[in-house]
């Protein structure tokens, strides 16, 4: 599966400034805030429970509106921010008036489904398993099934509570509709939905810890504090609801119930810990991962960087994607590295990692870049390479030509011009003794001359010519078509000049096409030599032979020579033949 996003290395949404959304939930949540601290100092006359009261609304949406804006893309801190307005209706439970007293009190109840699901889903906001969703399903249905019909048939709330400040004064449920409150209404009811309450949050906190022990170091010490946090105030729910039991009226009941208010904003508060130490522990992370990366770590050592820096270490680094694509393990999960829109290689790690998308994502950038970078100085060395290998043909094929220069100029015209003068030496002699027979003998002596001059030009064909110093490319390749065998045309569109190695690389690869049609072709009726110019030098040397199969002909020296001589001068030849329908060898040079 791929992951969405995985271009960002580290997150683009933390150094941003507050949205316009953020800031107005944060400046509401403010105002409200005060008023639950107005109601409530009205209502009781201390400051201390007014204090509390502003707490429970302004520190889970403040946390939720930080969560929100470092990663708009996961709903948690939108649903914490809903939370703590939510957590603002209860308290109307400090009212005096019996319709916002109740609306307050059966606020608290459906806003611990809420809490239930907020813990379970921290920290993206998502329930991933199916025992969590059923979790939240119960808590649903304990307060749909036996808190809100409730509120139907009792004339009083419970007390001491987590919303209300009142003890045994309390205003009357506005939402009583009978008569009189059903005697099993105390008796089983209330015993049954809080057993019921305490052991879902108890559920609850069993797959919390669940979760840390098999989570990876980074989500550990997300989850820790909330943890935490949770087994307190499970601690605290239980010692209020047995205290509240057996004696409401005490102090000490009265205490638990305010700490198990004040555990709300306790609980957002972990929620906000944890974020603070991922966002660290990420930051750390990244940045080891960069050191490694700088590091230079070959493909074979990435996947151990990958481990170390994710703390996961049975991460898998999977180059390449392979055939079959790897089946899916329990608990596992696959992410794709892609680019340039293919996938380069699958990393194979821990399931809990999809919690930490920014590190993820982060490990992915790393592991692509890595894996990049090791392809381009692969794709660099290989170059070099190439370069040695071409310098070296270039300097092979320039001793060879020299040697050949030597080797005919020793076997050819050095032995006519050992003949000529020996026969000039012969004429002068016969001319002493009788010019009447000297004279013809010097005038085959010039014939002789003339094809030492001759034999000279042939071997010294190859070397840079004048002609196309002075006068440029169309004008030698005119010249090379008049000696060719073959009648051969030379179309130029708009050919300039250009430098001595762009030239002579052009002129030779045109000569040798030439030679080898001549040699190769030879029922060929006409060769075509085009040029033209369109940000690249562009030429083309076609004849209309008997052609040949290109896959089995494995080129030659003449070939090989050709491509050197342009590919050192930033240029690609190419070579197309096929039975029956000719050969073309065409190049292109830039011109930049």
């Amino acid at each position: 599966m791929r992951l969405p996003g995985v271009a960002a290395v580290a997150d683009s949404h933390e150094d941003r400034p507050p949205s316009p959304i953020t800031a107005a939930a944060v400046s509401a949540a403010l105002a409200l805030a005060g008023i639950s601290a107005a109601v409530t100092f009205d209502s009781t006359a201390s400051a201390g429970a007014a204090v509390a009261r502003a707490l429970m609304v302004v520190v889970p949406v403040a946390v939720g509106a930080y969560a929100w804006q470092r990663r708009p893309s996961e709903r948690f801190g939108r649903l914490l921010m809903l939370t703590g307005f939510g957590w603002f209706l209860t308290t109307l439970a400090e009212s005096d008036h019996e319709l916002p007293y109740s609306v307050g009190r059966v606020s608290g109840w459906v806003i611990e489904v809420a809490l239930i699901y907020l813990v379970l889903s921290f920290p993206t906001g998502w329930l991933t398993e199916r025992v969590d969703r059923a979790l939240v399903w119960a808590g649903a249905a304990v307060v749909t099934a036996l808190y809100l019909p409730s509120a139907l048939l009792t004339d009083q709330y419970p007390s001491p509570s987590a919303v209300s400040s009142c003890n045994r004064v309390c205003p009357d449920n506005a939402f009583m509709a009978v008569g009189s409150e059903p005697g099993w209404i105390d008796a089983a009811v209330r015993p049954l939905r809080e057993t019921l309450t305490v052991l879902i949050f108890g559920a609850v906190l069993v797959r919390l810890a669940m979760r840390v022990r098999r989570a990876t170091p980074l989500l550990r010490r997300t989850l820790n504090p909330v943890l935490i946090v949770a087994i307190l105030r499970l601690a605290v729910m239980l010692s209020a609801i047995v205290a509240r039991f057996a004696s409401p009226g005490t102090p000490v009941a009265r205490t638990l119930a305010w700490l198990a208010a004040l555990a709300v904003p306790a609980m957002a508060a972990s929620f906000g810990l944890g974020l603070i130490r991922q966002r660290m522990l990420i930051a750390d992370a990244v940045a080891d991962l960069g050191t490694r990366l700088e590091a230079g770590s070959r493909p074979a050592e990435l996947g151990a960087s990958l481990a170390t820096a994710l703390g996961d270490p049975s991460l898998r680094l999977v180059l390449g994607a392979p055939t079959p694509w790897p089946p899916p393990r329990p608990r596992r999960h696959i992410t794709e590295v892609v680019s340039e829109g293919r996938v380069i290689a699958l990393i194979d790690h821990d399931a809990a990692l999809l919690h930490q998308q920014q590190l993820l994502e982060a490990a992915v950038s790393f592991a692509r870049i890595a894996l990049d970078n090791e392809r381009l100085a692969a794709e660099v060395t290989a170059s070099l390479a190439e370069i040695d290998e071409s310098r070296g043909r270039i300097q092979a094929a320039a001793d060879e030509e020299r040697r050949r220069i030597e080797r005919d100029l020793h076997d050819g015209a050095q032995q006519r011009l050992v003949a000529l003068r020996i026969k000039l030496e012969l004429a002068e002699e016969l001319m002493r003794e009788d010019p009447a027979k000297g004279l013809p003998r010097l005038h085959l002596l010039g014939e002789e001359v003339t094809d030492t001059l001759d034999e000279i030009r042939s071997i010294a064909r190859g070397v840079y010519p004048s002609l196309l110093a002075e006068r440029g490319l169309p004008e030698a390749l005119h010249a090379a078509a008049l000696r060719a065998p073959t009648q051969t045309r030379v179309s130029p569109d708009g050919v300039g000049r250009y430098s001595q190695a762009v030239e002579s690389a052009v002129y030779f690869c045109c000569l040798e096409a030439l030679q080898n049609s001549a040699k190769h072709a030879p029922d060929a009726s006409m060769v075509s030599i085009d040029l033209h110019e369109d940000g690249m030098l562009r030429f083309e040397v076609t004849d209309d032979g008997e052609g040949f199969d290109v896959h089995s002909h494995n080129g030659g020296t003449g070939l090989t020579n050709m491509r050197d001589r342009i590919e050192a001068v930033g240029g690609r030849l190419e070579l197309r033949s096929s039975p029956g329908r000719g050969s073309v060898v065409s190049g292109s040079i830039p011109l930049s």
